[in-house]
């Protein structure tokens, strides 16, 4: 038999089994077959209908982004020397924040 005989005597295997409604194990028996080999033949032919690998379902999300909070620097700066560290300032600073660190190199 020719290698396309033997795929086509195989498909026909297949098709049958899957219309029998029985397990590969219990067809096999029945039609003395070997049933792990029986099984790579399963697979080397998919269903009728069936996509191998059904495309995703593709779904939008909305995102809605807000305005960044860091400034960047355009005025003048001042430092200021707390023991030998130095911190710069620049307009539009947190002085909660310059308060905490002050206190924090103070310490």
């Amino acid at each position: 038999m020719s290698r396309e005989e033997v795929q086509l005597q195989w498909k026909a295997r297949v098709d049958e089994f899957r219309e029998s409604g029985q397990t590969a194990a219990e067809w096999c028996r029945v039609h003395s077959l070997n049933v792990n080999q029986f099984r790579r033949w399963i697979h080397k032919f998919p269903k009728q209908g069936t996509a191998e690998s059904p495309s995703p379902t593709i779904r939008w999300l909305s995102v809605t982004t807000e305005d960044p909070t860091t400034t960047i620097a355009t005025g003048p700066a001042i430092t200021i020397h707390v023991g030998s560290a130095s911190i710069e300032v620049q307009d539009g600073f947190n002085p909660t924040l310059l308060k905490q660190v002050v206190h924090a190199l103070a310490e």
